[in-house]
């Protein structure tokens, strides 16, 4: 009988829950490092992330993701625009408006969320062997295609 034969469907799910909130706590004290670290504001933040995973948008687009008053939008879009993070840009179907932009700086904080995240949770596999680590990647391929 080997050492895991004891193992169950509940007790898997056990696990997989706690691994979970762990990982989503490394990501969220990273997110929130994130915002004080570049003095932004989840709503700043949101903007900046949509820009990012749609490209260039209208400020209307902008207010319907967010479910945000389009004057609300005017004021996050202008904090960000005075940062340097986002310009306005003329909108080449419609003269009277204009898409919200990344400038090369705001693309910076965006993508540096990412790393940030990543190094929390590369944090968590610091203290594993060479042994570990692999069958641990097994492990998450495994389950990753089963899912």
């Amino acid at each position: 009988m080997d050492e895991y034969s004891f193992v169950n469907i509940d007790m898997l799910v056990d696990s997989y829950n706690e691994l979970s909130d762990k990982m989503t706590k490394h990501r969220v004290y990273a997110y929130i490092r994130h915002l004080k670290k570049n003095d932004l504001t989840p709503n700043q933040y949101s903007i900046l992330h949509f820009i990012e995973h749609n490209g260039p948008c209208s400020s209307i687009k902008l207010a319907e993701h967010m479910e945000l008053k389009a004057a609300t939008i005017t004021y996050l879009v202008d904090s960000l625009e005075k940062r340097g993070l986002v310009s306005r840009t003329p909108n080449p179907q419609d003269r009277r408006s204009h898409h919200v932009t990344f400038t090369e700086e705001g693309r910076k904080i965006v993508l540096g969320t990412s790393e940030e995240k990543n190094q929390a949770i590369m944090n968590s596999f610091e203290n594993l062997n060479r042994d570990e680590l692999e069958s641990l990647y097994i492990m998450i391929n495994l389950l990753n295609r089963k899912l």
